[in-house]
């Protein structure tokens, strides 16, 4: 299932939300838009998370939604596929 993840600091790091997100379960990939490389700190404040048991998903949105991540309250929820869109990714 793929996860919108919203409001993220522009502060945060792909290890940081990599970490947050396998306490909840196996994570194939987690991408911060924007982000130049896995180090930066200049994302867009949204990110993609793609956990393959919808039911970790699942526990991952109930657990991580409002969590405060470096002073911002992260909205997680479940990705909604738009037309001419792939994965967070224009067609």
């Amino acid at each position: 299932m793929n996860l919108y993840v919203g409001n993220i600091s522009p502060s945060v790091q792909h290890a940081e939300l990599l970490n947050m997100f396998e306490g909840m379960g196996q994570v194939l990939y987690a991408k911060l838009a924007g982000s130049k490389n896995e180090n930066s700190e200049d994302n867009k404040g949204y990110a993609f998370v793609y956990v393959p048991n919808d039911e970790c998903a699942r526990n991952a949105v109930a657990s991580l939604n409002g969590t405060l991540l470096k002073g911002e309250k992260l909205t997680v929820s479940p990705m909604v596929e738009r037309p001419g869109v792939v994965g967070g990714i224009l067609k």
